[in-house]
């Protein structure tokens, strides 16, 4: 998995049924880390225990065969294919073990602001491409595939378009672009303290042609809905300038939002969604249960928590991609914010608003 993955995985959709399903009670990365700046009691299963659980575990195995290995004097072949098998499981093990040490190093950064906690978060995520590259080499000619979702909804740690990403060592110089990326950063905090973010511009709204549609303007203190008088009470910088789409929530609570429009050149058009598992409102793009939900490259959350709004749960900002002509675009049942059209060419960054109570994003250290 890639760091951000690993630091903030509500960006990526996070699918929580499997481990709040499957697995036994504990916390994820982002919990851990944040029940430790506030000096506060873990529960259950840990990322830390995990990882030195699956470690030990690693260590045993290779033991094990080692000691069998002088004893086996048939299927030799076999064996020593059962035995390479070991050795990779081991390197996964270590690796992952590793990123998520380094994972939850990050993540003091983010509460304490020290550049010393990335430093000590180096040093693991180097040791963690090591072990990849080791699990590389054990996996290169002995495995056609690493996974086998082979298509483009699979989006962790990367989407498998036109198959690619479907072994290992694919992954290899992503993971070394993240860790080289990752020094450079450190580098450049270190020389140039309390630059940390990249200047904030406001997106230009685009014009396309609708029927009968009524507007707001994307502003603090404004109305969202033509029905009820929630109000916009914070909101993003980049999205000031923008021309939301005015629905009715009752109406979007009953049937499908539908938008159908004309425009000349390339547009985008930023969807908000609730960040709750409510059905008042529409489920954001989740490739894991609807192939189609990246149809328009609307899959990744673009900007979280980028609008508090009153009497309702933070809002994660998604882009759809339309290509000059008529569209009709058909979303679910369920209410969103249709915070308006912007520019195909106009450059989305993927960042944390931080309107939901979250001190800062830290995403940018690996990108």
């Amino acid at each position: 998995m890639l760091m951000t993955q690993l630091i903030n995985p509500w960006r990526y959709g996070l699918f929580t049924l499997l481990y709040e399903s499957e697995a036994p009670e504990g916390e994820m990365i982002i919990e851990y880390a944040e029940k430790e700046a506030k000096q506060e009691k873990h529960i259950g299963e840990t990322p830390i225990r995990v990882a030195e659980e699956v470690v030990e575990h690693g260590k045993k195995a290779v033991q094990a065969i080692d000691e069998a290995t002088p004893a086996v004097t048939k299927d030799r072949e076999e064996f020593k294919r059962l035995r390479n098998d070991v050795y990779a499981q081991n390197a996964m093990a270590q690796f992952y073990a590793d990123k998520a040490r380094a994972a939850v190093a990050v993540l003091r950064y983010k509460y304490s602001g020290k550049v010393e906690d990335l430093e000590k978060a180096l040093p693991l995520l180097k040791s963690s491409v090591a072990h990849y590259a080791e699990l590389t080499k054990l996996t290169k000619d002995t495995y056609l595939y690493a996974n086998s979702m082979q298509t483009a909804q699979r989006k962790i740690p990367m989407r498998g378009v036109n198959a690619t990403y479907k072994n290992w060592y694919e992954m290899l110089p992503v993971f070394e672009k993240e860790l080289r990326t990752f020094e450079r950063k450190i580098d450049s905090l270190k020389a140039h303290t309390g630059a940390t973010a990249l200047q904030r511009m406001a997106f230009k709204p685009a014009t396309v042609q609708l029927t009968n549609a009524s507007y707001f303007p994307v502003q603090a203190g404004e109305s969202i809905y033509a029905d009820t008088l929630a109000k916009i009470v914070a909101l993003t910088p980049e999205l000031k300038d923008l021309k939301g789409l005015k629905m009715r929530k009752k109406q979007q609570q009953s049937e499908r939002t539908t938008l159908t429009f004309h425009t000349d050149k390339p547009v985008k058009l930023l969807v908000g969604f609730y960040n709750e598992k409510n059905a008042a409102y529409l489920r954001a793009p989740e490739l894991e249960t609807d192939a189609s939900a990246n149809d328009y490259g609307q899959a990744e959350i673009k900007i979280s928590n980028a609008i508090q709004i009153e009497g309702f749960p933070p809002v994660h900002v998604h882009a759809f991609t339309f290509a000059p002509g008529n569209h009709t675009l058909h979303l679910g049942r369920g209410q969103c914010v249709l915070l308006g059209f912007v520019e195909g060419a106009q450059e989305i960054p993927v960042f944390d608003g931080g309107l939901a109570g979250n001190q800062k994003n830290i995403d940018w250290l690996f990108e």
